[in-house]
Protein backbone atom coordinates (compact mmCIF):
# COMPACT_ATOMS: atom_id res chain seq x y z
CA UNK A 1 0.00 0.00 0.00
CA UNK A 2 1.17 3.63 -0.97
CA UNK A 3 1.95 6.14 0.99
CA UNK A 4 -1.11 7.10 3.24
CA UNK A 5 -4.19 5.08 2.20
CA UNK A 6 -4.97 6.28 6.02
CA UNK A 7 -2.59 7.61 8.72
CA UNK A 8 -3.53 8.48 12.62
CA UNK A 9 -3.37 11.52 14.88
CA UNK A 10 -2.80 10.13 18.79
CA UNK A 11 -5.05 11.25 21.18
CA UNK A 12 -4.12 13.61 24.15
CA UNK A 13 -2.34 11.18 26.89
CA UNK A 14 -2.45 8.74 24.43
CA UNK A 15 0.01 5.41 25.70
CA UNK A 16 3.02 5.07 23.28
CA UNK A 17 6.05 3.51 23.57
CA UNK A 18 8.16 6.36 22.37
CA UNK A 19 6.21 8.41 24.53
CA UNK A 20 2.36 10.45 23.61
CA UNK A 21 3.38 11.40 20.00
CA UNK A 22 5.60 8.22 18.66
CA UNK A 23 5.95 8.10 14.95
CA UNK A 24 5.91 12.11 15.27
CA UNK A 25 8.51 14.38 14.16
CA UNK A 26 9.23 17.28 16.98
CA UNK A 27 7.94 20.18 15.90
CA UNK A 28 11.33 22.16 15.93
CA UNK A 29 12.65 19.03 13.88
CA UNK A 30 10.25 19.94 10.92
CA UNK A 31 11.12 22.30 7.90
CA UNK A 32 9.55 25.33 7.18
CA UNK A 33 8.28 24.13 4.07
CA UNK A 34 6.38 20.53 4.68
CA UNK A 35 6.71 20.29 0.73
CA UNK A 36 8.74 22.16 -1.76
CA UNK A 37 7.65 21.40 -5.27
CA UNK A 38 10.34 22.83 -8.56
CA UNK A 39 9.44 22.87 -11.68
CA UNK A 40 6.88 20.21 -11.12
CA UNK A 41 4.37 19.36 -14.53
CA UNK A 42 2.08 16.34 -15.08
CA UNK A 43 0.71 14.65 -17.73
CA UNK A 44 -1.97 12.40 -18.27
CA UNK A 45 -1.78 11.95 -22.11
CA UNK A 46 -2.38 15.00 -24.17
CA UNK A 47 -4.01 17.08 -21.27
CA UNK A 48 -1.36 18.78 -18.60
CA UNK A 49 -2.42 18.65 -15.40
CA UNK A 50 0.35 20.87 -14.06
CA UNK A 51 2.69 22.79 -16.15
CA UNK A 52 5.93 23.95 -14.67
CA UNK A 53 4.52 24.52 -11.12
CA UNK A 54 6.67 26.24 -8.05
CA UNK A 55 5.15 26.22 -4.82
CA UNK A 56 6.25 25.80 -0.96
CA UNK A 57 3.73 24.60 0.93
CA UNK A 58 4.20 26.28 5.14
CA UNK A 59 4.36 23.77 7.64
CA UNK A 60 2.48 23.34 11.04
CA UNK A 61 -0.70 24.94 9.80
CA UNK A 62 -3.90 24.56 7.65
CA UNK A 63 -3.27 24.99 3.89
CA UNK A 64 -5.73 24.74 2.01
CA UNK A 65 -5.43 24.54 -2.16
CA UNK A 66 -8.45 26.13 -4.07
CA UNK A 67 -9.84 25.98 -7.49
CA UNK A 68 -12.36 24.78 -10.38
CA UNK A 69 -12.24 20.79 -11.38
CA UNK A 70 -9.63 20.30 -13.62
CA UNK A 71 -6.86 22.64 -12.35
CA UNK A 72 -4.50 19.83 -10.90
CA UNK A 73 -5.76 19.87 -7.19
CA UNK A 74 -5.81 16.16 -7.00
CA UNK A 75 -2.77 15.86 -8.72
CA UNK A 76 -0.72 18.08 -6.82
CA UNK A 77 -1.74 16.65 -3.38
CA UNK A 78 -1.19 12.74 -5.07
CA UNK A 79 2.62 13.88 -5.88
CA UNK A 80 2.99 15.32 -2.40
CA UNK A 81 1.81 11.83 -0.83
CA UNK A 82 3.82 9.92 -3.07
CA UNK A 83 0.91 8.36 -4.25
CA UNK A 84 1.18 9.12 -7.91
CA UNK A 85 4.94 8.79 -9.60
CA UNK A 86 6.51 12.38 -10.53
CA UNK A 87 7.30 12.76 -14.13
CA UNK A 88 8.89 16.54 -14.43
CA UNK A 89 10.40 18.68 -11.69
CA UNK A 90 11.19 18.33 -8.07
CA UNK A 91 9.26 17.14 -5.43
CA UNK A 92 10.90 17.53 -1.39
CA UNK A 93 8.58 16.54 1.13
CA UNK A 94 9.33 16.49 4.78
CA UNK A 95 13.03 17.03 4.71
CA UNK A 96 13.64 14.54 1.58
CA UNK A 97 13.96 14.13 -2.42
CA UNK A 98 10.68 12.41 -3.51
CA UNK A 99 12.97 10.89 -5.97
CA UNK A 100 14.83 8.65 -3.30
CA UNK A 101 13.67 5.67 -2.61
CA UNK A 102 14.72 5.27 0.58
CA UNK A 103 12.88 8.60 1.87
CA UNK A 104 9.68 7.70 0.19
CA UNK A 105 9.97 4.05 2.07
CA UNK A 106 10.30 6.60 5.63
CA UNK A 107 7.03 8.61 4.20
CA UNK A 108 4.92 5.95 4.19
CA UNK A 109 4.66 6.33 8.31
CA UNK A 110 5.36 9.96 8.46
CA UNK A 111 1.81 10.88 5.40
CA UNK A 112 -1.78 10.15 5.60
CA UNK A 113 -3.53 10.52 2.65
CA UNK A 114 -7.67 10.59 2.31
CA UNK A 115 -8.46 10.52 -1.48
CA UNK A 116 -11.20 12.12 -2.73
CA UNK A 117 -14.70 10.99 -2.49
CA UNK A 118 -17.44 9.60 0.40
CA UNK A 119 -14.99 6.69 2.41
CA UNK A 120 -12.69 6.28 -0.97
CA UNK A 121 -10.13 5.25 2.12
CA UNK A 122 -12.48 2.56 3.25
CA UNK A 123 -13.61 -1.21 3.11
CA UNK A 124 -17.64 -1.22 2.75
CA UNK A 125 -18.37 -4.74 3.77
CA UNK A 126 -16.06 -4.42 6.76
CA UNK A 127 -17.47 -2.90 9.97
CA UNK A 128 -16.64 0.55 11.32
CA UNK A 129 -14.09 -0.93 13.94
CA UNK A 130 -12.83 -3.20 11.52
CA UNK A 131 -11.73 -0.53 9.14
CA UNK A 132 -9.63 1.38 12.00
CA UNK A 133 -7.94 -1.85 12.94
CA UNK A 134 -7.09 -2.53 9.89
CA UNK A 135 -4.95 0.50 9.17
CA UNK A 136 -3.63 0.66 12.49
CA UNK A 137 -2.13 -3.11 11.53
CA UNK A 138 -1.12 -1.87 8.33
CA UNK A 139 1.02 0.84 10.41
CA UNK A 140 1.83 -1.52 12.91
CA UNK A 141 -0.05 -0.03 15.81
CA UNK A 142 -0.30 -3.00 18.23
CA UNK A 143 -1.08 -4.38 21.46
CA UNK A 144 -2.92 -1.67 23.91
CA UNK A 145 -1.52 1.13 22.14
CA UNK A 146 -3.95 -0.34 19.23
CA UNK A 147 -6.89 -0.90 21.83
CA UNK A 148 -6.12 2.93 23.22
CA UNK A 149 -6.24 4.30 20.01
CA UNK A 150 -8.93 2.96 18.10
CA UNK A 151 -11.37 3.44 21.37
CA UNK A 152 -10.48 7.10 21.45
CA UNK A 153 -10.92 7.94 17.66
CA UNK A 154 -14.13 6.21 17.38
CA UNK A 155 -15.40 8.12 20.99
CA UNK A 156 -13.88 11.45 19.83
CA UNK A 157 -16.07 10.82 15.83
CA UNK A 158 -19.21 9.55 18.06
CA UNK A 159 -19.03 6.37 15.86
CA UNK A 160 -18.31 4.28 19.00
CA UNK A 161 -22.04 3.54 18.85
CA UNK A 162 -21.54 2.46 15.06
CA UNK A 163 -18.62 -0.12 16.03
CA UNK A 164 -20.43 -3.22 14.16
CA UNK A 165 -22.11 -1.54 11.23
CA UNK A 166 -20.61 -2.00 8.07
CA UNK A 167 -18.59 0.71 6.49
CA UNK A 168 -21.09 0.36 3.13
CA UNK A 169 -24.15 1.29 5.78
CA UNK A 170 -22.95 4.49 6.74
CA UNK A 171 -23.97 8.42 5.61
CA UNK A 172 -21.78 10.55 3.78
CA UNK A 173 -20.83 12.93 7.16
CA UNK A 174 -20.06 9.10 9.13
CA UNK A 175 -17.90 7.92 6.33
CA UNK A 176 -15.63 10.90 6.20
CA UNK A 177 -15.83 10.51 9.96
CA UNK A 178 -14.68 6.98 10.07
CA UNK A 179 -12.10 8.03 6.60
CA UNK A 180 -10.53 10.42 8.75
CA UNK A 181 -9.84 7.62 12.00
CA UNK A 182 -8.12 4.98 8.96
CA UNK A 183 -5.88 8.63 8.18
CA UNK A 184 -5.24 9.34 12.03
CA UNK A 185 -3.84 5.91 13.47
CA UNK A 186 -0.21 6.03 13.09
CA UNK A 187 0.09 9.93 13.95
CA UNK A 188 1.09 11.74 10.65
CA UNK A 189 3.81 14.92 10.17
CA UNK A 190 1.49 15.47 7.00
CA UNK A 191 -2.42 15.28 6.86
CA UNK A 192 -3.74 15.02 3.18
CA UNK A 193 -7.41 15.68 2.61
CA UNK A 194 -8.85 15.34 -0.92
CA UNK A 195 -11.84 17.19 -1.08
CA UNK A 196 -13.35 15.67 1.85
CA UNK A 197 -16.41 17.28 2.38
CA UNK A 198 -18.19 17.87 -1.21
CA UNK A 199 -20.97 15.96 -0.86
CA UNK A 200 -21.45 16.32 3.03
CA UNK A 201 -24.57 18.08 5.01
CA UNK A 202 -23.63 21.44 6.95
CA UNK A 203 -23.54 19.79 9.65
CA UNK A 204 -21.08 16.93 9.14
CA UNK A 205 -19.30 19.51 7.51
CA UNK A 206 -18.45 21.81 10.06
CA UNK A 207 -18.32 18.90 12.90
CA UNK A 208 -15.73 17.24 10.30
CA UNK A 209 -13.45 20.68 10.81
CA UNK A 210 -13.97 20.66 14.39
CA UNK A 211 -12.74 17.13 14.48
CA UNK A 212 -9.83 18.05 12.74
CA UNK A 213 -8.85 21.05 14.58
CA UNK A 214 -9.42 19.38 17.75
CA UNK A 215 -6.47 16.12 16.58
CA UNK A 216 -4.40 18.56 15.54
CA UNK A 217 -3.94 20.40 18.65
CA UNK A 218 -2.84 16.37 20.46
CA UNK A 219 0.35 16.60 17.05
CA UNK A 220 2.69 19.61 17.29
CA UNK A 221 3.88 20.49 13.95
CA UNK A 222 1.20 18.70 12.12
CA UNK A 223 0.89 20.23 9.24
CA UNK A 224 -2.63 19.38 7.10
CA UNK A 225 -3.08 20.19 3.22
CA UNK A 226 -6.53 20.15 2.08
CA UNK A 227 -8.17 20.83 -1.60
CA UNK A 228 -11.98 22.12 -1.29
CA UNK A 229 -14.67 23.39 -3.20
CA UNK A 230 -15.94 25.59 -0.52
CA UNK A 231 -14.68 29.16 -0.21
CA UNK A 232 -16.40 29.22 3.13
CA UNK A 233 -14.08 26.43 4.33
CA UNK A 234 -11.69 27.54 2.60
CA UNK A 235 -11.44 31.17 4.34
CA UNK A 236 -10.64 29.46 7.75
CA UNK A 237 -7.56 28.04 6.93
CA UNK A 238 -3.99 29.56 7.55
CA UNK A 239 -2.71 29.59 4.50
CA UNK A 240 -4.54 29.24 0.72
CA UNK A 241 -2.94 28.43 -2.76
CA UNK A 242 -5.50 28.95 -5.61
CA UNK A 243 -4.57 27.21 -8.33
CA UNK A 244 -5.73 27.91 -12.40
CA UNK A 245 -4.75 25.94 -15.11
CA UNK A 246 -2.19 23.64 -14.05
CA UNK A 247 -0.19 26.88 -12.19
CA UNK A 248 -0.17 28.95 -9.18
CA UNK A 249 -3.04 31.53 -9.66
CA UNK A 250 -1.65 33.39 -6.13
CA UNK A 251 -0.96 31.93 -2.52
CA UNK A 252 -0.72 33.43 0.69
CA UNK A 253 -3.00 33.79 3.80
CA UNK A 254 -6.92 33.94 2.81
CA UNK A 255 -6.97 38.03 4.23
CA UNK A 256 -3.91 38.94 2.33
CA UNK A 257 -5.23 37.29 -0.98
CA UNK A 258 -8.81 39.16 -0.33
CA UNK A 259 -6.65 42.18 0.31
CA UNK A 260 -4.58 41.82 -2.63
CA UNK A 261 -7.87 41.55 -4.92
CA UNK A 262 -9.74 44.25 -3.39
CA UNK A 263 -12.50 42.09 -2.72
CA UNK A 264 -14.65 40.96 0.19
CA UNK A 265 -14.48 37.44 -0.16
CA UNK A 266 -12.64 34.58 -1.86
CA UNK A 267 -14.53 33.67 -4.38
CA UNK A 268 -14.12 37.44 -5.72
CA UNK A 269 -10.84 37.39 -5.14
CA UNK A 270 -10.15 34.12 -7.30
CA UNK A 271 -11.99 36.05 -10.07
CA UNK A 272 -10.22 39.31 -9.78
CA UNK A 273 -7.03 37.34 -9.28
CA UNK A 274 -7.54 35.66 -12.66
CA UNK A 275 -5.59 36.70 -16.09
CA UNK A 276 -7.60 39.57 -17.87
CA UNK A 277 -9.12 36.72 -20.62
CA UNK A 278 -10.40 34.53 -18.14
CA UNK A 279 -12.51 36.90 -16.29
CA UNK A 280 -14.91 38.13 -19.72
CA UNK A 281 -17.85 37.39 -18.29
CA UNK A 282 -17.51 37.44 -14.69
CA UNK A 283 -20.09 41.01 -14.16
CA UNK A 284 -22.05 40.26 -10.66
CA UNK A 285 -25.02 38.61 -11.00
CA UNK A 286 -28.33 40.68 -10.22
CA UNK A 287 -31.02 38.51 -9.28
CA UNK A 288 -34.40 40.01 -10.67
CA UNK A 289 -37.95 39.67 -9.41
CA UNK A 290 -40.42 36.69 -10.81
CA UNK A 291 -43.12 38.43 -12.39
CA UNK A 292 -46.23 37.53 -11.21
CA UNK A 293 -48.72 34.57 -11.35
CA UNK A 294 -50.76 31.86 -9.71
CA UNK A 295 -50.08 29.25 -11.86
CA UNK A 296 -48.50 26.29 -10.25
CA UNK A 297 -46.03 23.86 -13.00
CA UNK A 298 -44.95 21.04 -10.26
CA UNK A 299 -46.93 19.26 -7.65
CA UNK A 300 -45.69 16.78 -5.27
CA UNK A 301 -48.12 14.85 -2.91
CA UNK A 302 -46.41 12.65 -0.30
CA UNK A 303 -43.72 11.36 -2.76
CA UNK A 304 -41.88 8.40 -1.84
CA UNK A 305 -39.28 5.82 -3.44
CA UNK A 306 -37.99 2.77 -2.05
CA UNK A 307 -35.72 0.50 -3.27
CA UNK A 308 -35.98 -2.68 -1.38
CA UNK A 309 -36.17 -2.11 2.55
CA UNK A 310 -34.38 1.33 2.12
CA UNK A 311 -36.62 4.40 2.05
CA UNK A 312 -34.67 7.09 -1.00
CA UNK A 313 -37.18 9.70 -0.77
CA UNK A 314 -39.51 9.90 2.31
CA UNK A 315 -43.34 11.80 1.56
CA UNK A 316 -42.09 14.79 0.18
CA UNK A 317 -44.10 17.68 -0.62
CA UNK A 318 -44.03 20.95 -2.68
CA UNK A 319 -45.05 23.21 -5.14
CA UNK A 320 -43.63 25.09 -7.70
CA UNK A 321 -45.03 27.98 -9.09
CA UNK A 322 -44.40 28.92 -13.20
CA UNK A 323 -41.73 30.57 -14.13
CA UNK A 324 -40.34 29.91 -10.37
CA UNK A 325 -36.63 29.14 -9.50
CA UNK A 326 -36.86 26.67 -7.04
CA UNK A 327 -33.77 25.21 -5.28
CA UNK A 328 -33.34 21.85 -3.80
CA UNK A 329 -30.42 21.77 -1.47
CA UNK A 330 -28.46 18.86 0.22
CA UNK A 331 -25.77 16.26 0.59
CA UNK A 332 -24.94 13.73 -1.46
CA UNK A 333 -27.52 10.50 -1.04
CA UNK A 334 -30.47 12.56 0.37
CA UNK A 335 -32.83 11.63 -2.19
CA UNK A 336 -32.77 15.18 -4.51
CA UNK A 337 -31.52 13.15 -7.87
CA UNK A 338 -34.48 10.36 -7.50
CA UNK A 339 -37.27 12.84 -6.51
CA UNK A 340 -35.74 14.63 -9.76
CA UNK A 341 -36.49 11.27 -11.80
CA UNK A 342 -39.58 10.52 -10.31
CA UNK A 343 -40.94 14.20 -11.76
CA UNK A 344 -39.61 13.93 -15.09
CA UNK A 345 -40.99 10.11 -15.48
CA UNK A 346 -37.53 8.51 -15.42
CA UNK A 347 -38.48 6.66 -12.34
CA UNK A 348 -41.82 5.41 -10.78
CA UNK A 349 -42.84 6.33 -7.52
CA UNK A 350 -43.57 3.88 -5.07
CA UNK A 351 -46.11 6.31 -3.79
CA UNK A 352 -47.72 9.26 -3.53
CA UNK A 353 -47.63 11.32 -7.11
CA UNK A 354 -45.83 14.15 -9.01
CA UNK A 355 -48.35 16.52 -11.22
CA UNK A 356 -46.97 18.88 -14.14
CA UNK A 357 -48.85 20.69 -14.72
CA UNK A 358 -51.69 19.25 -13.12
CA UNK A 359 -51.25 16.22 -14.95
CA UNK A 360 -49.98 12.84 -13.32
CA UNK A 361 -46.63 12.14 -14.23
CA UNK A 362 -45.66 8.63 -15.33
CA UNK A 363 -42.77 7.02 -16.38
CA UNK A 364 -42.53 7.09 -19.79
CA UNK A 365 -45.19 9.41 -20.67
CA UNK A 366 -43.78 11.24 -23.66
CA UNK A 367 -45.62 14.52 -23.54
CA UNK A 368 -44.39 14.85 -20.04
CA UNK A 369 -40.82 14.62 -21.40
CA UNK A 370 -41.85 17.09 -24.41
CA UNK A 371 -42.49 19.33 -21.75
CA UNK A 372 -39.77 18.87 -19.74
CA UNK A 373 -36.10 19.12 -20.09
CA UNK A 374 -33.44 17.21 -18.15
CA UNK A 375 -29.47 17.79 -17.39
CA UNK A 376 -28.22 14.90 -15.60
CA UNK A 377 -25.75 15.48 -12.38
CA UNK A 378 -23.00 13.95 -14.59
CA UNK A 379 -22.09 14.67 -18.42
CA UNK A 380 -24.61 12.81 -20.46
CA UNK A 381 -23.85 13.82 -23.87
CA UNK A 382 -22.21 12.38 -26.80
CA UNK A 383 -18.70 13.18 -26.34
CA UNK A 384 -17.81 11.72 -29.98
CA UNK A 385 -20.22 13.99 -31.23
CA UNK A 386 -19.39 17.86 -32.19
CA UNK A 387 -21.33 20.77 -30.86
CA UNK A 388 -23.38 21.38 -33.55
CA UNK A 389 -23.65 17.59 -34.26
CA UNK A 390 -25.15 17.17 -30.54
CA UNK A 391 -27.73 19.51 -30.82
CA UNK A 392 -29.05 18.59 -34.14
CA UNK A 393 -29.09 15.22 -32.75
CA UNK A 394 -31.42 16.00 -29.57
CA UNK A 395 -33.89 18.65 -31.55
CA UNK A 396 -34.42 15.16 -33.54
CA UNK A 397 -34.81 13.68 -30.77
CA UNK A 398 -37.19 15.62 -29.48
CA UNK A 399 -39.36 15.57 -32.22
CA UNK A 400 -38.38 18.76 -33.75
CA UNK A 401 -38.39 18.78 -37.86
CA UNK A 402 -34.97 19.51 -39.65
CA UNK A 403 -35.82 23.51 -40.07
CA UNK A 404 -37.37 23.47 -36.48
CA UNK A 405 -34.00 22.31 -35.11
CA UNK A 406 -31.92 24.27 -37.51
CA UNK A 407 -33.82 27.52 -36.49
CA UNK A 408 -33.71 26.87 -32.99
CA UNK A 409 -30.01 26.29 -33.30
CA UNK A 410 -29.19 29.36 -34.66
CA UNK A 411 -30.98 31.03 -31.53
CA UNK A 412 -29.12 28.69 -29.25
CA UNK A 413 -25.83 29.56 -30.24
CA UNK A 414 -25.92 32.81 -30.36
CA UNK A 415 -27.66 32.63 -26.70
CA UNK A 416 -25.43 30.12 -25.04
CA UNK A 417 -22.10 31.69 -27.07
CA UNK A 418 -21.65 28.57 -28.72
CA UNK A 419 -20.46 29.85 -32.35
CA UNK A 420 -16.85 29.66 -32.50
CA UNK A 421 -16.95 25.45 -30.62
CA UNK A 422 -19.60 24.46 -33.36
CA UNK A 423 -17.28 22.28 -34.90
CA UNK A 424 -15.59 21.12 -31.70
CA UNK A 425 -16.10 17.91 -30.30
CA UNK A 426 -18.08 17.59 -26.75
CA UNK A 427 -15.80 15.46 -24.96
CA UNK A 428 -13.03 17.97 -25.83
CA UNK A 429 -14.67 21.44 -24.32
CA UNK A 430 -13.97 23.16 -20.98
CA UNK A 431 -16.13 21.95 -17.97
CA UNK A 432 -18.23 25.36 -18.18
CA UNK A 433 -18.42 25.15 -22.07
CA UNK A 434 -19.40 21.93 -21.37
CA UNK A 435 -22.46 22.74 -19.12
CA UNK A 436 -23.52 25.99 -21.45
CA UNK A 437 -24.22 22.98 -24.39
CA UNK A 438 -26.05 21.03 -21.75
CA UNK A 439 -28.20 23.03 -20.90
CA UNK A 440 -28.53 24.36 -24.52
CA UNK A 441 -29.30 20.81 -25.11
CA UNK A 442 -32.09 20.51 -22.72
CA UNK A 443 -34.00 23.09 -23.50
CA UNK A 444 -33.69 23.22 -27.25
CA UNK A 445 -37.38 21.54 -27.52
CA UNK A 446 -38.62 24.77 -25.68
CA UNK A 447 -39.96 23.02 -22.83
CA UNK A 448 -42.32 24.48 -19.56
CA UNK A 449 -40.14 23.03 -16.87
CA UNK A 450 -36.46 22.61 -16.83
CA UNK A 451 -34.83 19.86 -14.31
CA UNK A 452 -30.59 20.82 -13.72
CA UNK A 453 -29.47 17.81 -11.35
CA UNK A 454 -26.14 19.56 -9.65
CA UNK A 455 -25.71 21.48 -13.02
CA UNK A 456 -22.22 23.51 -11.66
CA UNK A 457 -20.60 21.27 -9.52
CA UNK A 458 -16.48 22.00 -10.13
CA UNK A 459 -17.09 24.78 -12.45
CA UNK A 460 -14.92 27.97 -11.97
CA UNK A 461 -17.00 30.86 -10.60
CA UNK A 462 -16.81 33.11 -13.87
CA UNK A 463 -18.72 29.99 -15.80
CA UNK A 464 -21.35 29.37 -12.81
CA UNK A 465 -22.23 33.00 -12.69
CA UNK A 466 -22.61 32.89 -16.74
CA UNK A 467 -24.66 29.81 -16.08
CA UNK A 468 -26.62 31.30 -13.22
CA UNK A 469 -27.45 34.40 -15.82
CA UNK A 470 -28.88 32.16 -18.83
CA UNK A 471 -30.96 30.32 -15.84
CA UNK A 472 -33.14 33.49 -14.63
CA UNK A 473 -33.05 34.69 -18.27
CA UNK A 474 -34.49 31.26 -19.35
CA UNK A 475 -37.04 31.80 -16.25
CA UNK A 476 -37.81 35.37 -16.33
CA UNK A 477 -38.19 35.84 -20.15
CA UNK A 478 -39.10 32.34 -20.94
CA UNK A 479 -41.78 31.42 -18.40
CA UNK A 480 -39.38 28.62 -17.85
CA UNK A 481 -40.28 26.99 -14.04
CA UNK A 482 -36.60 25.90 -12.99
CA UNK A 483 -36.22 23.03 -10.78
CA UNK A 484 -32.27 22.87 -9.48
CA UNK A 485 -29.97 20.76 -7.34
CA UNK A 486 -27.08 22.49 -5.55
CA UNK A 487 -24.13 22.18 -2.96
CA UNK A 488 -23.55 25.70 -3.14
CA UNK A 489 -24.88 28.06 -0.88
CA UNK A 490 -24.70 31.10 -2.61
CA UNK A 491 -26.22 29.50 -5.61
CA UNK A 492 -29.26 28.85 -3.38
CA UNK A 493 -29.58 31.90 -2.22
CA UNK A 494 -30.12 33.19 -5.91
CA UNK A 495 -33.28 30.75 -6.08
CA UNK A 496 -37.02 32.08 -5.28
CA UNK A 497 -37.45 29.59 -2.95
CA UNK A 498 -35.14 26.27 -1.63
CA UNK A 499 -36.08 23.18 -0.18
CA UNK A 500 -33.83 21.38 2.59
CA UNK A 501 -33.22 17.64 2.18
CA UNK A 502 -31.64 15.42 4.35
CA UNK A 503 -32.22 11.84 4.74
CA UNK A 504 -34.89 11.38 2.28
CA UNK A 505 -36.99 14.15 3.66
CA UNK A 506 -37.76 17.70 3.08
CA UNK A 507 -36.74 19.90 6.60
CA UNK A 508 -38.10 23.06 5.92
CA UNK A 509 -39.21 25.22 2.48
CA UNK A 510 -39.34 28.96 1.69
CA UNK A 511 -37.28 31.40 0.47
CA UNK A 512 -33.63 31.77 1.35
CA UNK A 513 -33.64 34.63 3.82
CA UNK A 514 -37.18 33.58 5.20
CA UNK A 515 -35.42 30.59 6.25
CA UNK A 516 -32.72 32.13 7.71
CA UNK A 517 -35.17 34.52 9.82
CA UNK A 518 -36.97 31.56 10.91
CA UNK A 519 -33.71 29.92 12.11
CA UNK A 520 -32.65 33.14 13.96
CA UNK A 521 -29.74 32.51 11.87
CA UNK A 522 -26.88 34.67 10.43
CA UNK A 523 -26.65 32.97 6.83
CA UNK A 524 -28.20 30.14 4.80
CA UNK A 525 -25.80 27.47 6.10
CA UNK A 526 -26.26 28.15 9.57
CA UNK A 527 -29.94 27.79 8.82
CA UNK A 528 -29.96 24.52 7.29
CA UNK A 529 -27.39 23.33 10.55
CA UNK A 530 -30.51 24.32 12.42
CA UNK A 531 -33.25 22.51 10.68
CA UNK A 532 -31.16 19.45 10.75
CA UNK A 533 -30.00 19.88 14.51
CA UNK A 534 -34.13 20.59 15.09
CA UNK A 535 -34.58 17.45 13.18
CA UNK A 536 -32.76 15.12 14.69
CA UNK A 537 -33.51 16.26 18.02
CA UNK A 538 -37.08 15.75 17.21
CA UNK A 539 -36.20 11.92 16.56
CA UNK A 540 -35.08 11.51 19.22
CA UNK A 541 -37.40 12.82 21.03
CA UNK A 542 -39.74 9.92 19.13
CA UNK A 543 -37.74 7.23 19.90
CA UNK A 544 -37.53 8.14 23.13
CA UNK A 545 -41.35 8.11 23.18
CA UNK A 546 -41.38 4.68 21.39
Amino acid sequence: MTAGSGAAVPMAGEPSAGGPLAGAVPPDALPDAVASLTGVSHRYGPVRALDGLSLDIPAGGMVGVIGPDGVGKSTLLALVSGVRKLQQGEVRVLGGDLRSRRHRADLNRRIAYMPQGLGGNLYRELSVEENVGFFADLFGVTGAERRARLDRLLEATDLARFRARRAGQLSGGMKQKLGLCCALVHNPDLLVLDEPTTGVDPLSRRDFWRLVREMKTTVPGMTVLVATAYMEEAADFDHLVMMEAGRILADGSPADLMRRAGAADLEAAYVALLPPERRVGSEPFHKTARPASDAIAIEATDLTRRFGAFTAVDAVNFRIGKGEIFGFLGPNGCGKTTTMKMLTGLLPATEGKALLFGRTVAAGDMEVRRRTGYMAQSFSLYGELTVAENLRLHGRLYGLSAAETAGRMRELVQRFALGDILDNRADGLPLGIRQRLSLAVAVIHRPEVLILDEPTSGVDPVARDGFWRLILELSRQDGVTVFVSTHYMNEAERCDRIALMRDGRLLGQDAPDALVRAAGAASLQDAFIHFIEADMAARGRREAAA
